[in-house]
Parts: structure tokens; C-alpha cells; sequence
């Protein structure tokens, strides 16, 4: 492993040759292929080098495309990275005619379409039906471009309208069957034998996400029986569901694939919750708990039986028993809703949270996952501009408040660990750039800690980093 000093000094190597071969080029001056340039150490570095480097640097799309203008090397190896995600917002015209962004059939004449393995058609305005995504979006000349993606293992799209592509979907989607493991709809509209069919087009699916808005009623349209999934998708991987009111797709999705298995899950506001706990009795590895959960208000601890007679019934952690899932290890909870758990009354968040500890029986070395992210820490601007410093001054007011925060959750901390003693493990869930300035103002809020001597007991080292890769290439 390269160590990060060097690693940076030979970027910036890497950029400055770049920046004089560019200069060069524009002043109509001699082309860069010099006896200098050849024999720079960036031109003369291994393969796996290089790839090492591209690695350090990926979600830095201005640095890629300094890398890629370096030699040829260090192109084959940044093209790659450059082209990774690609983010479609498709704009519309006055018509209402669909205008597709002008980089995608130039990538297509280049022959980059093939290099995009995470792939994300956007929406608007759920409320305007015309806004949805629809087999009228793609016409002869677009669906020759769309199929040129052909190894996307990420599939995200919004507001797709299943109904209209049946019964001919393979047409628009059979290129994405092979190869696409991740899949995300944010509502999703058709049927539930119509969402169910989509699901099971794809024949190595292992993760899976259903999104929708709270305070929207999804309308149940006509079933159409007899359409059948095409593949039982392995369904191994993550679940994540929020608002999700159609438990009925729930319960058919898992009579009609035999069953899932899914390792971990996120579950916030969601019918039928009983039924996937269930389900993934076996396989539940990890669960992300959010006990501000607001369907949990009205449900007693012991209504478990009901709720798995009752598909249609509301899930919440107030009737989690965790106690059927045996390879429960890990029990993930954001920052933020640890500093709003509240008082320790019996309907209570932190009362949702605590009887949900106590019913995992079967993990020795249980597992908490404290989660941080950017608008965890005053100083960081998550969103900065490229060029733009993600760190801002902070007052002395604004330090004591932040610190007085992480306080406040350690002690709700403290509090469970009084039900049911666990490892605790703090991630900075963070972007790349305010990685170290994360760790550091966790490192700083657990030895404050340590110095009251409140965690003796069950805090080890607990800096867990996990720097997403937030690589946008957006087509406008």
C-alpha cells in the first residue's frame, strides 16, 4: 500500500506535467511526446501502481481527468473510474417530448457506454404522471443507445411505469438481465404481480430497494394472476424500504421466489415488517433500526402474533422480536436519531430501541453501529462546490453545542448498554475529503469521554471509517 504523502506528491507531479502538455498543446508549441515525458516517473510506474493510485483518487472526477491526460497507461486505467456512474436527469421540452442529454450519444459514438456500471434515470414531479418513465421515453434511435449499456450492475430509476413496457419488456430491459445486482425503484408504479415480474427479470439481483415518500397513498391498480416472474433472483444481499405500504407485495414476492435471504436490512415506516423478519429468520446478519420509527406509537409489545396473522398490519420496533433471528449480529443506528430518542417513558423511542436489545438471544458479541455523517459535524459543508473548502470557521458557541450533541448520545448510549451489553462501534459515514477531520472530531468527543470514565466498561476502539464513493457524472 502507497502511503498517502506519496501518493499526493505524485499526483500533484502528475498534474503539473499535465497542466505544461496542455499548454503546449493549445500555444500550437512541439506535442508532449518529449524525451523529459518519457522518461517521467509517472510515464515509468507499474500497472498495479497506477491502478493503486486511480483507486486513491476515485470520486475526484477533476484529478481523473488529469490522470487520464498523462499517457496511455494511466488513461486505460482512469477511463474506467471516469465513467463508472452516469447520472441521467432527462429534461422535456414544451411538447412534453422527452430530451435526452447530449453527452449520452457521444458517449455512445465513443463507445462508453459499455464501461457504466451504475446507472440512474431520475424524476421530477411524482404527482405529474407525465413525468414518469415509460416505454414513450425510448424510441428506435435512444433504446440503440439504451442498450449499449449492457454491464450495468447498479439500476436505479424513479417513477418507473412498469405498465406500459409489459408486455414487451425484455425489449427495452433483457440487457440488464445478466448483469445487474443492484436494484433501486422509487415508486415504482403497476401492480403487484407487475413490480414482482420487473424484480424477477433479473437473474442475479441480490440487493434491493423499494423508496416512496411519506404521506403518499400508493393506489393498488387490477392484478393480472397470471404473470410469472421469469427468474427467482437470488435476493442475498441488503433490503432497504421506506413508507413502503403494500405488505400484499411482500407476502407475494415471497410465495412466488420461493422465499428471500437477505443478509442485511433497512426497514423505516413499513407494513408488514413481521413478514421479511421472518422470512430472513436464517440469513438477517444486520439490521438498520430506526426507533423513531412513527408506526410504532400505537402497537403493543406482545401484538407479534397479530401482525403475522395480519399481512396488511403495521410494522414498528415496538413489536420487533428479534428473538426467531438467529444470525443477528449487528444493530445499526444513526447519529442524528440517537441525539432525538428522548425521555424513557413505555412509548418512548428509546423504549423501542431498548426492548428490541433485549430480545436478541442468540448473538454473544452483539454489535452497535453508531453512524455519523457530514451534518453530524458543524464544521463540514457536505455539499462544497468543486474548489470550494469543505471546512468553515466555527465559533466557540457552535464547538461547546457540538460537543454538548455527541454527550448527549453517549449517554443514551450508556442507557442501553444497561439492557443489553454490546461492542460499540462509531463509523464516519463520510465523503472522502472530510475523512480526516471526521475521525478527528470522534476521537476527540470518545477521549472526552473516557476522561469521565463513563465507558470503562464496553467501549474498545471504536473508529470504524467507511468513506462512500460519491462519483457523479451528471448529463445534462
Amino acid at each position: 500500500m502507497i502511503a498517502t504523502s506519496a501518493v499526493e506528491l505524485l499526483v500533484k507531479q502528475v498534474w503539473y506535467r499535465s497542466q505544461v502538455k496542455i499548454q503546449r498543446m493549445c500555444s500550437g508549441g512541439a506535442p508532449p511526446e518529449t524525451s523529459s515525458t518519457r522518461a517521467s516517473p509517472a510515464a515509468r510506474l507499474p500497472l498495479e501502481v497506477v491502478r493503486e493510485i486511480i483507486t486513491y483518487l476515485f470520486g475526484d472526477v477533476w484529478s481523473l481527468r488529469t490522470c487520464s491526460l498523462t499517457c496511455y497507461s494511466w488513461y486505460i486505467a482512469s477511463v474506467p473510474h471516469l465513467h463508472h456512474a452516469v447520472f441521467i436527469e432527462p429534461s422535456y421540452s414544451s411538447c412534453r417530448k422527452l430530451r435526452w442529454p447530449n453527452p449520452l450519444p457521444h458517449m455512445h459514438a465513443l463507445g462508453l457506454l459499455p464501461l457504466v456500471k451504475t446507472l440512474w434515470i431520475r424524476g421530477y414531479d411524482r404527482c405529474d404522471p407525465a413525468n414518469a418513465f415509460s416505454s414513450k421515453r425510448l424510441n428506435r434511435c435512444i433504446l440503440r443507445r439504451f442498450r449499449a449499456l449492457n454491464n450495468v450492475e447498479q439500476l436505479m430509476i424513479d417513477y418507473l411505469d412498469i405498465a406500459s413496457f409489459v408486455p414487451r419488456i425484455q425489449r427495452y430491459f433483457g440487457h440488464f438481465m445478466p448483469t445487474v445486482k443492484f436494484l433501486s425503484l422509487k415508486e415504482p408504479r403497476g401492480s403487484r404481480r407487475q413490480i414482482i415480474y420487473f424484480i424477477g427479470l433479473f437473474q442475479h439481483l441480490a440487493n434491493l430497494r423499494l423508496l416512496y415518500d411519506g404521506g403518499y397513498s400508493v393506489h393498488e391498480p387490477v392484478d393480472d394472476l397470471t404473470l410469472i416472474p421469469l427468474f427467482a433472483p437470488p435476493l442475498q444481499g441488503s433490503l432497504v424500504m421506506t413508507y413502503f405500504t403494500r405488505a400484499g407485495l411482500l407476502k407475494d414476492m415471497i410465495e412466488l421466489f420461493g422465499g428471500i435471504r437477505f443478509r442485511h436490512m433497512s426497514l423505516n415506516s413499513v407494513d408488514g415488517m413481521r413478514l421479511l423478519l421472518d422470512a430472513c429468520a436464517q440469513t438477517l446478519e444486520s439490521l438498520y433500526l430506526y426507533p423513531t420509527d412513527p408506526r410504532g406509537k400505537d402497537l403493543s409489545l406482545n401484538g407479534a402474533q397479530a401482525l403475522a396473522d395480519n399481512s396488511t398490519g403495521e410494522s414498528s420496533l415496538q413489536d420487533f422480536d428479534l428473538s426467531r433471528n438467529k444470525s443477528l449480529r449487528t444493530l445499526k443506528l444513526s447519529a442524528a436519531t440517537i441525539g432525538t430518542l428522548g425521555d424513557d417513558s413505555p412509548s418512548s423511542p428509546l423504549s423501542r430501541l431498548k426492548y428490541a436489545l433485549s430480545t436478541i438471544t442468540y448473538s454473544a458479541r452483539l454489535e452497535v453501529v453508531v453512524l455519523y455523517t457530514e451534518y453530524d459535524f458543524c464544521s463540514v459543508e457536505p455539499w462544497s462546490n468543486p474548489g470550494h473548502p469543505p471546512f468553515r470557521e466555527t465559533s466557540q458557541a457552535e464547538r461547546t453545542a457540538e460537543a454538548a450533541l455527541h454527550h448527549r448520545r453517549f449517554e443514551v448510549l450508556r442507557e442501553v448498554h444497561k439492557v443489553r451489553s454490546f461492542r460499540l462501534v462509531l463509523c464516519a459515514y463520510v465523503w472522502n475529503p472530510v475523512v480526516e477531520y471526521s475521525v478527528r472530531m470522534l476521537k476527540e468527543a470518545v477521549a472526552e469521554e473516557k476522561a469521565q470514565k463513563g465507558f470503562d466498561d464496553f467501549l474498545f476502539e471504536p473508529l470504524v471509517i467507511d468513506s462512500p464513493r460519491r462519483s457523479r457524472i451528471y448529463l445534462m
